[in-house]
């Protein structure tokens, strides 16, 4: 049995041997490109990711603030906490 394969206007007349051969190298081919597709993609996929962890770290360091403030209002603990409240405490004192 013979196949008939059009390329380019011309004719091709082919075994099925030589049909499948054919057919099994072009596989080969739109393999290999598909496979490098993938991994541009997955390239662009980590780089996004990576991307989006250092978005994600940046509030942390802005949710850090409270913590300061926390620590400023532990400091209100009838202590003076600048030396401007030191010395007018230190002159009621006196």
């Amino acid at each position: 049995m013979y196949f008939i394969l059009c390329i380019g206007g011309r004719r091709i007349f082919m075994a099925n041997s030589e049909m499948i051969l054919r057919l099994l190298t072009d596989l080969k081919i739109e393999q290999q490109a598909l496979k490098e597709q993938l991994e541009k993609i997955q390239t662009a996929v980590i780089a996004l990711e990576e991307k989006s962890a250092i978005v994600e770290e940046k509030p942390t360091t802005i949710e850090e603030k409270p913590a300061v403030a926390a620590a400023k209002q532990r400091a209100h603990s009838g202590h003076p906490t600048s030396f401007r409240a030191w010395r007018a405490s230190a002159q009621k004192n006196s």
